[in-house]
């Protein structure tokens, strides 16, 4: 029986890749104690259009994992 490749480590790599990029726009977007009122409301839109984009993506997401559960089996 031939070896399988693994495969594990593009999807490991892309998962950290993404929780490094995620963590970093979220302490960008943090509101410290030091900040002004007019940099809470730019981080609170930059969150808010952070939330909306995650949303967008989200059906491409689910239709990207579809298909590749559907070409596994």
């Amino acid at each position: 029986m031939p070896e399988q490749p693994n495969d594990k480590q593009p999807q490991g790599g892309a998962l950290q890749t993404a929780r490094q990029t995620y963590n970093a726009f979220d302490n960008f977007v943090a509101i410290r104690e030091d900040d002004s009122t007019l940099v809470m409301a730019f981080k609170l839109l930059l969150r808010f259009i952070g939330i909306f984009v995650m949303i967008l993506l989200s059906p491409f997401l689910i239709i990207g994992l579809f298909i590749a559960f559907a070409a596994v089996l």
